[in-house]
């Protein structure tokens, strides 16, 4: 959220003030960004998380159906392993906004620190809402799984009242942006706010990647995939 809105409410003066020359062309670009690269990411962002949801829960039912070793353990290897006994279909859903916000970073850096390059900067700009805006299907997935019929109600309005609170981000940026101007004598307006907007969104990219990690453990409850597919087939039985 706060990443994001950082973006929204900073990114046309900052591009401005780097490009002056190209003020009319990035508000065609920006648009074409942020209507078309951002929906396109968040349809696919809903869309591979659904398909790696059924990829686990398909794992794992022929793991435990078929697939098992002397040891009377499931065999697999590499990664598929590791995602298997890690994740379960829901919790697998928040590796993509977790991947799309460390992949965000670079591109969000890119995007402000390429000089006079103006297609440069627009390619990366286009390059993070792809990878960024991904996670907001698998997030509200994964939320209304997680906390039952009885409390989805209550989890919404905390996740709204959460996208509130990060609106501050903004103002405390432009807070900070001001009185950087007023004491810089060697800097420009554009390369302070360059400098704010690369610290802010990145360590928001940064530690929105660790709080999906962190929510993807807590929703496993301690337990990987395949525990929670056997307790469901005993529930069953």
């Amino acid at each position: 959220f706060c990443s994001g809105l950082m973006i929204g409410v900073w990114a046309a003066p900052y591009f401005k003030q780097a490009f002056p020359d190209d003020a009319a062309q990035y508000a065609v670009v920006n648009a074409f960004i942020v209507g078309g690269l951002g929906m396109t990411s968040g349809i696919l962002g809903g869309y591979i998380a659904d398909g790696l949801g059924s990829w686990v829960k398909k794992s794992n039912e022929e793991a435990l159906s078929g697939a098992d070793t002397e040891e009377g353990t499931p065999s697999s290897t590499g990664m598929t392993s590791i995602l298997r006994d890690n994740f379960d279909e829901e919790t697998i859903r928040l590796l993509l906004p977790i991947v799309g916000s460390l992949l965000a970073i670079p591109a969000w850096y890119q995007a402000t620190h390429a000089g006079t390059n103006f297609e440069a900067s627009m390619f990366w700009l286009g390059v993070e809402y792809l990878v960024a805006e991904c996670w907001f299907g698998p997030t509200i997935a994964v939320l209304q799984s997680s906390v039952g019929a009885s409390r989805t109600g209550t989890a919404q309005g905390l996740f709204v009242l959460t996208g509130a609170f990060a609106n501050s981000a903004p103002t405390l940026l432009g807070w900070i942006y001001g009185n950087k101007v007023i004491d810089s004598t060697t800097s420009s307006s554009s390369e302070v706010l360059a400098g704010l907007l690369s610290v802010g969104v990145c360590a928001g990219y940064l530690l929105s990647s660790v709080f999906f990690l962190v929510s993807a453990s807590a929703s496993a409850n301690g337990g990987g995939g395949l525990q929670r597919v056997a307790q469901d087939t005993k529930d069953e039985e």
